[in-house]
């Protein structure tokens, strides 16, 4: 059946051909060949296919990003939310990628068989965990001095590379055309009065437990994790007010899930924010061919030092400076601000003036005051691919160790660490992103260097992380203050 005689199909045809222009007429032949409906696998197949096309056309893109997205809900699979074309853009869209995806339709075509949404959302994320960028030689510099420098600005980045400014600004253009960097924002929850718990449950690997529906609503909840490397484990996130009450609430949680399925265990943590720190080691990418070559004994012999200097290929960034004052000082305006600066992920004033309808003045003085003050930070990070495997490690270390063991483990690509309290007992949280082929070696040799003091160690298969905004209702401006009810978090049916 053509296209024509799908009313609706027509209708968004003909749209697509005002944004499109001269790349319609290979759109319009891929959806006839195809017999394309809309919104399904082979629609977001062929619209990526359209959207590599443009890329370098700004305005066009944009269009093409709205015309897609719009009236989709996103899907979720195994704890993952698939949202188009957000999810497209970690493939760097390339010709490559376009070319696999118009494989696949080939192969199910000439087999006369359904491409559903399981095996299609299956094939996907198989793919993207193997994605491996590739560079040529002043690009990959240009990338990880963005990385350690964290700042995209030509004037700091100058100092450190030798090359003109138009040579670096091309550079620039060319990482963030391919999606290799990004640069966003992070919350300084301290300063907030908000913490940062996680839960990690052990479940069976017989049980099939959806979290989803098992955890009650609420504005509190942050963000879900699962995995099966060892065992089954699933790790919930929450950021929810600084008060005891709350870590009595999460217990009453997990017990209450506990025992209606079986589960094995469960902890929860109460994460110092304030002390994170990470770090970027691309020193081992081979960037000609895209591949890691990172040899298990550089990592053995990183490990087993008693102290290490800091590893001269990876620069360590804290994310906040460490304080126990609390500043909260927020208007209605203030919360709503720092609610768009998460929503969009970037900072731009005139943003913030258009989308709240205030004065450019007012916008100004409420981001100067978060800075001053470290409400945020910005961050640049590398593109979420890389063939690199999300290890979570938390270790019952002293505190006072974190550096010494993030500097050692600093070999590994990317790094994350963190303090955390569980019940009485201090300890440090680890994420670790490890090349694939290496994470269970990897498994095994922290199990032998870390012994005993391993308390939850396991590979992140699939996350899901919902659009969290600050829960705007629970703010109390007059007092300046987060209201909390035990129905927060543990439902109306306590």
């Amino acid at each position: 059946m053509s296209y024509t005689q799908n009313p609706e199909l027509k209708q968004r045809m003909e749209l697509a051909k005002t944004i499109l222009l001269d790349t319609y007429k290979g759109f319009e032949k891929l959806i006839n060949n195809y017999k394309v409906n809309l919104d399904t696998p082979e629609w977001d197949i062929i619209c990526f296919h359209a959207l590599t096309k443009i890329m370098a056309k700004k305005q066009k893109k944009e269009k093409w990003y709205a015309f897609w997205s719009k009236n989709r809900k996103p899907l979720r699979f195994e704890n993952f939310n698939y949202r188009v074309p957000i999810s497209y853009y970690t493939f760097c869209c390339s010709d490559e990628t376009s070319k696999y995806f118009l494989e696949i339709l080939d192969y199910y075509n000439q087999n006369n068989q359904n491409l559903s949404w399981d095996i299609f959302l299956q094939i996907f994320f198989d793919y993207r965990s193997k994605i491996m960028p590739k560079f040529n030689k002043l690009e990959f510099l240009v990338f990880q001095t963005i990385l350690r420098e964290q700042t995209l600005s030509n004037s700091q980045l100058l100092d450190k590379l030798s090359m003109d400014s138009s040579n670096l600004s091309k550079y620039k253009r060319k990482l963030k055309e391919r999606h290799l960097i990004f640069e966003g924002l992070s919350l300084n929850y301290s300063v907030l009065d908000i913490a940062f718990y996680g839960i990690v449950y052990n479940v069976p690997l017989s049980s099939k437990i959806d979290f989803f529906k098992e955890l009650p609503e609420s504005s509190f909840l942050h963000s879900i994790y699962t995995s099966h490397s060892n065992s089954q484990s699933v790790m919930v996130h929450y950021v929810a007010p600084d008060k005891p009450q709350v870590r009595n609430d999460l217990q009453r949680l997990c017990d209450d899930v506990n025992e209606r399925n079986d589960i094995i265990s469960s902890n929860i943590f109460r994460f110092e924010t304030s002390s994170r720190l990470k770090s970027f080691n691309f020193a081992n990418y081979d960037y000609k061919n895209g591949q890691w070559i990172l040899p298990y004994y550089k990592i053995i012999s990183a490990l087993e030092k008693e102290k290490t200097a800091e590893n001269n290929n990876s620069l360590i960034i804290s994310e906040f400076v460490t304080t126990d004052k609390k500043i909260l000082n927020l208007n209605k305006t203030g919360i709503e601000i720092l609610n768009h600066l998460l929503m969009h992920n970037e900072m731009s004033i005139n943003a913030i003036k258009k989308d709240l309808n205030i004065s450019e003045k007012e916008a100004r003085k409420h981001v100067e005051n978060f800075r001053k003050h470290q409400y945020f930070k910005s961050r640049v990070n590398p593109n979420y691919v890389y063939g690199l495997s999300n290890l979570v490690l938390f270790v019952s270390k002293d505190p006072s160790e974190q550096l010494n063991i993030h500097q050692k483990l600093s070999i590994f690509p990317e790094l994350y660490s963190q303090k955390y309290l569980n019940e009485d007992e201090e300890g440090l949280q680890f994420i670790i992103r490890i090349p694939n082929e290496m994470i269970f070696d990897c498994m095994n040799l922290f199990n032998s260097v870390f012994k005993h003091d391993i308390k939850e160690m396991f590979v992140i298969n699939q996350m899901y992380s919902r659009r969290w905004l600050l829960p705007t209702d629970r703010y109390e401006t007059v007092f300046q203050e987060w209201k909390y009810d035990s129905k927060d978090i543990l439902g109306d049916g306590e």
